[in-house]
């Protein structure tokens, strides 16, 4: 990615912000989304004063499900109110792309990608986040490239480029003490982190952010679709060096990412367990690996016992949300094939901290804890 492509913000769903807004979206229009996302998704678009509409996922991919779109199922959308169809890259497996962009095309809406899973995936040879009308990414501390916290957005249109700018020269810098707080969260990180520690360094984050000491990814004003004082920012001046050095080396993260990943599914097929359904033209750069489970509360109980990193994303259809659901205007049942993959899905790391040791002990204690998936579809 050219770094003068993009549209710098302190995060990545401010950046869906701030497309929405460049794209004109307010009160009385929707966006369609996969039911299977983060609340600050939807947030982004409750904020606008518009309406977030839950499209339920292919089972064996966890992206959207152009058939289920085509048919309209989910809470239900009005052609005449519906402006914007957001499509995630999920765990990093780009969505199959040619039905989505025909059905926008169809309905004359603006096509945007969450591609903050899926930095260097591509699909038939086209680099995610140039597939659509616009894109949106995330360096924050789960991502691919991790600036602390920060994304941005992309499009390849001149006159959208000029509104995503304007925008983002309306919203103000991070102020200097949370630049500095930022720094020394970042500089922590990168002392400190190690997959052993994982449950550990999560839960302390989670602690000094609810004290205030850490600024955490997400406020408790967001968990309840409320939107922060000061969510509407550009990135800082630190963050954004941070960004720059990373992208001129993400070439090399991703490689260590696709051979972390070719020994997962070397130790996945070794203890007879499922690799994961990847459509043809779809070559993904894994930000973590998804597998089903039949018992996936107790599995990440006991990986935290065992000093085991093992992922949860997502815990709902609107993660991390357990069951607030309305507050994001998600109806229960609306994406079953959604809420299953929340109660069965775990994740695997593919990040540049692992070794084939700890790959190897990782996959090893799935295939002895998890107990094999109630529905039919047994690998995503």
């Amino acid at each position: 990615m050219n770094r003068a492509d993009a549209v710098l913000f302190f995060k990545g769903r401010v950046a869906l912000h701030a497309i929405l807004e460049a794209a004109g979206v307010g009160p009385d229009d929707q966006v369609l989304m996969p039911g299977y996302t983060c609340v600050v998704v939807p947030n982004a678009v409750l904020y606008r004063g518009a309406e977030p509409v839950y499209v339920d996922i292919d089972p064996a991919t966890c992206n959207l499900d152009p058939a289920a779109l085509a048919a309209g199922e989910g809470t239900g959308w009005d052609p005449d109110r519906a402006k914007v169809l957001v499509v995630q890259h999920t765990y990093g497996l780009p969505a199959v792309m040619e039905p989505l962009r025909e059905f926008a095309r169809g309905h004359g809406l603006l096509l945007v990608e969450d591609a903050c899973h899926a930095l260097g995936s591509t699909y038939r040879g086209e680099s995610v986040g140039r597939l659509g009308d616009a894109a949106f990414f995330s360096s924050q501390w789960s991502k691919p490239l991790t600036t602390g916290l920060g994304g941005w957005a992309m499009t390849r249109d001149p006159e959208f480029d000029t509104l995503l700018r304007r925008v983002a020269s309306s919203y103000p810098a991070p102020a200097w003490r949370e630049s500095a707080l930022l720094d020394l969260q970042y500089l922590a990180y990168r002392l400190v982190y190690r997959p052993r520690l994982f449950w550990a360094v999560q839960g302390l984050y989670r602690q000094l952010g609810r004290l205030g000491l850490a600024i955490g990814s997400s406020t408790g004003a967001e968990l309840d679709c409320r939107e922060p004082r000061d969510y509407r920012k550009r990135m800082g001046a630190r963050q954004a060096g941070r960004l720059q050095h990373l992208l001129a080396a993400a070439d090399g993260v991703i490689a260590r990412r696709r051979k972390n990943v070719r020994i997962i599914e070397t130790e996945l097929l070794k203890h007879g367990l499922p690799t994961a359904t990847v459509p043809e033209g779809c070559d993904p750069v894994w930000l973590r690996y998804p597998v089903r489970v039949g018992n996936k509360e107790a599995l990440l109980a006991a990986a935290r016992q065992a000093r085991v990193e093992l992922g949860d994303w997502f815990l709902s259809p609107v993660h991390p949300n357990p069951d607030r659901w309305d507050a994001a205007a998600y109806g229960r049942g609306s994406c079953p094939e959604a809420e299953r993959a929340a109660r069965e899905i775990v994740n695997l790391p593919t990040h540049d901290r692992l070794d084939p040791a700890e790959i190897a002990r990782i996959v090893a204690f799935v295939a002895t804890q998890a107990e094999p998936a109630t529905s039919d579809h047994n690998s995503v």
